[in-house]
Parts: structure tokens; C-alpha cells; sequence
């Protein structure tokens, strides 16, 4: 699993930049709607030319003081119909469209041990981002395993992209209903709070930087074949409804 579908998924969840005010401008901004450790949502995700199709679990697993701050770890889970799950566990003091607020990232590949990923953040000045343009359309109900939801429907222009956007603050913990982009597709599944989704799947205590970059090199040069996790025609595991 390559790190530019985590980025993509980080970038429709996480989506940055607008300075709206009001709960439709926070959603639009990525931030999460009344955060509480245990909140949980699956998606349906088809991403890429070849409509690659993954499931994905967005879920707060923790908080921890940051500073002033409180920050809260949220844990993306990618589960492909085909090879190993990617799990990324972010801890977050605010949008994670402004890289200041990225304090830590951990990374797990399949068997592979979790890995801290060294964030780094540029002290360059850079200009403030404009404000992407939107659109109420209308509300719209959109189909999910848990049945339908009602949810506003946006379409929002950013930087010469365009995407349309379905949000309901009820949907807990980003507000996305359903995203669509020339991108990819994500579509709710279902949601909730508390039991196992809503701990964290990284178990051990990651390999810091320098250990991983230490373990690569001492590792034998050799390919893992891709294994495939299930069969069928959805991507496992189903969450529960």
C-alpha cells in the first residue's frame, strides 16, 4: 500500500482549507466534529484510474496533551480486496490540512512492525490558502448499509479542483458522508462509537525512525508475494451494522 492513497484519503477526509464560519465551514476545513475518543466510521473507497476498491476506517483511538493543546490520535485503516491492510495512526491538534497540526505518524504495513514516520515541518512562510468556493445543491439522502442518510450536499472548487461533498455533523467523527472526485468515490458505510472499531489495530510499540532505517538495511534483499485476504466481491472485513 503506497502512502499517495493515504494521502488522498487524508487530503477527501482531511480536506483543506476554508475559513467559513459555521459547521459547514469547519467541515469543509477537515476538522473533526465534536471529537470523542471511541467515534468510529467505515467507508467504501474506489480510488485510482482502475477503480482500485478498499474499505477504510476512520476512528479517534486516543487523545493526549500536546503543549496547551489536547490532541487526539486518529487511525486510518485501508483494507484492499486484494493484499495487506495499511494502518496510520495520526496524532492531530487541529486540521491536518495545516501541517503544524501533525505532531506524530505512525505507520503499519501488513506483518510489517508499526513505524514512526518523522514529521517534519518547513519554517518557511507560506501565504494563508484562499478560501475554496462552494455551492449548497441540496439535501440529498444517500444509501449506506446503516440505511439512508440525510445529508447537505456541496460542490466545492478549490485550487482548480472541483469535488462534490456530502456532510451531516451527526456523522461522527469527520462529517463526511460521501466525497467525490476525479480522484476517487468514498461513500459511508456505517458509524458509530465504542466497541472494536474503536481501538486502535497497532498493538506494539513502533519502531522509531533511526531502528526502521537500521532494520532495512539488515534485512535480506527479497520480494513478499501479494497475498489475497479473502474472496469475494467487497473487501473484508465488513463492520458490523
Amino acid at each position: 500500500m503506497k502512502r499517495t492513497l493515504v494521502l488522498f484519503i487524508v487530503v477527501l477526509m482531511l480536506s483543506s482549507a476554508s475559513s467559513a464560519q459555521g459547521i459547514v465551514g469547519d467541515l469543509l476545513a477537515g476538522k473533526l466534529v465534536n471529537p470523542k475518543v471511541g467515534q468510529w466510521a467505515w467507508y467504501d473507497l474506489a480510488a485510482g484510474k482502475g477503480e482500485k476498491k478498499f474499505v477504510v476506517r476512520q476512528a479517534i483511538v486516543g487523545e493526549e496533551k500536546v503543549g496547551r493543546k489536547k490532541g487526539y490520535w486518529v487511525e486510518f485503516e485501508i483494507v484492499p480486496e486484494v493484499g495487506f491492510r495499511a494502518v496510520y495512526k495520526m496524532l492531530l491538534t487541529g486540521p491536518a490540512s495545516s501541517p503544524e497540526n501533525i505532531i506524530r505518524v505512525i505507520e503499519k504495513n501488513g506483518p510489517e512492525p508499526a513505524v514512526e514516520i518523522e514529521v517534519e515541518h518547513s519554517a518557511a512562510a507560506t501565504e494563508p490558502p484562499k478560501e475554496p468556493e462552494r455551492k449548497l445543491v441540496a439535501t440529498e439522502k444517500v444509501a449506506t448499509l446503516e440505511g439512508e442518510v440525510q445529508a447537505e450536499h456541496f460542490e466545492v472548487e478549490h485550487a482548480g479542483k472541483k469535488m462534490d461533498v456530502w456532510i451531516n455533523e451527526r456523522v461522527n467523527p469527520s462529517g463526511i458522508v460521501k466525497l467525490k472526485s476525479i480522484d476517487g468515490e468514498m461513500t459511508l458505510r456505517n458509524h458509530g462509537e465504542g466497541g472494536e472499531f474503536a481501538s486502535s489495530v497497532i498493538k506494539e510499540t513502533p519502531l522509531t525512525p533511526q531502528q526502521a532505517a537500521e532494520r532495512r538495511k539488515s534485512a535480506p534483499s527479497t520480494e513478499q508475494p501479494e497475498v489475497q485476504t479473502h474472496t469475494g466481491t467487497e473487501p473484508e472485513p465488513k463492520p458490523e451494522q
